[in-house]
């Protein structure tokens, strides 16, 4: 949560429609904190009926298991440790690289000639017969499908049709490595290093480490021959995550034409992991939703010339005060009910014994007194970690033009990343961008072009090409009113309080999260409502996602492999019940 210091305010974009939406999103709240009060006797053991965040209940796994010392070998024998140290370890020494330009495996008809037109492949197929050797009772036991070449979809069939399936999923691919980084690594970074407490290596947190995990659960339980599940077991591994997301895509048109729309119980993948301390309080935060996305293309097109007879304004001047209009003028913060992170802020000041009491007055009024609600946006927007998760961000994160010192540059670019906040949409991002690109096209003359369309007719001067790449709304927010959630939570704090903590007598709250990112799971939106973003375990401070010395604690690994080996035994004697409202 943000350290309190003095800031200036942002400059807020608002337009009618923009405007429109807020205070219609303001008017709903006392309906949606209604059903939310409705929804209160379905939780587990509310202390206080009229409580904005009932706290979920530990669930002992004990009772479920069929072999209970299993925990106490995954986390403390050292045999166990090393042999999944070295799972780990090698799978991260085959570079599955994914990049943005690389061609979509269904390009070509056989691997034979998709390699010929594009060899970055090639490393998964080696992974892939990695896994192959590596869990051997995996492969005997399950189902695998191989989905547009390369995604996986394993499946353990359950023995009751009538349990809807649950699906795990994880990625294959990880974040390039650039070349002139690889020597300020503290090891190789498709070595493997491991330093007694930290295995170092380009995708070890993000996130070879989820699907190798689940892979050794997977194949303890068949090993152990005494778990038949009643529940289908899904494991779905995409290949380009970190990069357009083809192949979650491909694997949920596979799940679907196989199970049908809202055919799974739950689906877990990957996103905030283990746990954070807020207001002296320690909270377990699945995401249960994730921002909007999109890719502002802005391409400006101008004559050339010798540049010893300039303009007073050549395009790369021109597009540098656009950008200055776009960073000048930030989207606004809005906070709803409909955000999980009010929910958040509800538990930490329900339940937090230190958060300040007027701020703990704000957040509990937030939902319903206009001024209060402003006090928590304020709080919020002290620090970028938290403001970000209320206001749609805008990021310049790429600039291409000119190609010689003495020519005038005649087409440049840029990229400007958005992620979108729950309250807003990818039309309302847009039209920002756009009626800045006005108020610059007015200035210079110049026409614009938006999406093909012809907005305004080009000049001599030139023109504004505006595109959208990968818009993407923002994902359902799926529901903290039933077993799916509660079990789930549970579960966590079993992991937490019993085996990660156990001297320390602390109790660790479940609260619903947003996901700033976006995961595989945006193209699984139609297959469940119960989305839950989260990797059990100890955190890894520090972990260097997408750079370098990417690394992991290890120990956090077996806390992966540990909770799901007696979640899945616990899920599967879970029955199925039918949803009451939504959140």
């Amino acid at each position: 949560m943000p350290v309190f210091h003095n800031t200036t305010p942002p400059v807020r974009y608002i337009t009618w429609s923009r405007a429109i939406l807020v205070l219609a999103l303001i008017a709903i709240n006392w309906f949606l904190f209604l059903s939310t009060q409705g929804r209160l006797s379905i939780l587990e053991n509310p202390k206080n009926p009229d409580s904005l965040c009932p706290l979920v209940q530990k669930l002992d796994p004990l009772e479920y298991l069929y072999n209970k010392d299993t925990l106490k070998t995954i986390l403390h024998d050292e045999k166990f440790k090393n042999s999944s140290l070295e799972k780990l370890a090698n799978s991260v020494k085959i570079p599955t690289e994914v990049f943005d330009d690389m061609l979509n495996p269904n390009s070509a008809d056989s691997l034979k000639e998709l390699y010929e037109v594009e060899p970055r492949w090639k490393t998964f197929e080696k992974l892939h017969k990695y896994l192959e050797t590596t869990f051997p009772l995996v492969h005997k036991k399950l189902t695998l499908d191989k989905v547009n070449k390369f995604g996986l979809v394993y499946t353990w069939k359950g023995t009751n049709k009538e349990k809807k399936p649950i699906l795990l999923a994880a990625h294959q691919d990880v974040v390039p490595v650039q070349e002139e980084t690889v020597d300020q690594w503290t090891y190789p970074p498709f070595e493997g290093g491991f330093d007694g407490k930290f295995l170092y290596g380009r995708g070890v947190s993000d996130c070879k480490n989820l699907l190798i995990g689940l892979l050794e659960t997977i194949e303890l339980l068949i090993e152990e021959d005494k778990f038949d599940p009643e529940r289908t077991i899904v494991l779905a591994f995409g290949y380009d995550e970190e990069a357009a997301g083809t192949g979650a895509g491909a694997i949920s048109q596979f799940l679907r034409k196989k199970y049908g729309a809202d055919s799974f119980s739950q689906i877990i993948d990957e996103g905030n992991e283990g746990f954070e301390t807020i207001e002296g309080l320690k909270f377990i935060l699945p995401a249960t939703g994730e921002k909007g996305y999109l890719d502002s293309i802005i391409e400006l097109y101008t004559p050339g010339g010798h540049s010893s007879v300039p303009p007073d304004h050549t395009s790369i001047g021109i597009l540098a005060q656009l950008i200055t209009k776009i960073e000048d003028v930030q989207f606004g913060s809005v906070l709803t009910n409909a955000n999980p992170v009010l929910n958040q802020l509800q538990c930490v000041a329900e339940h937090s014994p230190t958060v300040d009491k007027k701020l703990k007055s704000d957040i509990l009024r937030a939902h319903v007194d206009p001024r209060a609600q402003s006090n928590v946006i304020d709080y919020l927007n002290k620090d970028p970690s938290t403001k970000y998760l209320i206001t749609t961000s805008q990021a310049i994160d790429i600039i291409k033009g000119g190609v010689k010192s003495n020519a005038l540059p005649e087409h440049v670019s840029i990229l400007v990343n958005h992620r979108i906040s729950l309250e807003e949409s990818v039309a309302l991002t847009s039209e920002k961008i756009l009626n800045q690109i006005y108020e610059v096209a007015h200035r210079f003359d110049l026409g614009i072009v938006c999406e093909g369309k012809e907005l305004l007719k080009p000049t001599p001067n030139g023109y504004f090409n505006y595109s959208f790449v990968e818009p993407l709304e923002l994902a359902p927010i799926s529901p903290i009113n039933g077993n799916s959630w509660n079990v789930f939570g549970g579960s966590l704090k079993y992991l937490y309080e019993d085996l990660i903590f156990p001297e320390q007598d602390e109790n660790f709250v479940i609260a619903p999260f947003i996901g700033t990112g976006n995961t595989d799971t945006k193209s699984y939106w139609d297959l469940t409502r119960n989305i839950y973003r989260y990797e059990p375990g100890l955190p890894t401070k520090n972990s260097n996602i997408h750079s370098v010395d990417e690394k992991l604690n290890f120990e956090g690994h077996l806390h992966i492999i540990a909770f799901y080996y007696y979640y899945l035994q616990v899920f599967d004697q879970i029955d199925d019940e039918p949803y009451t409202s939504s959140h």
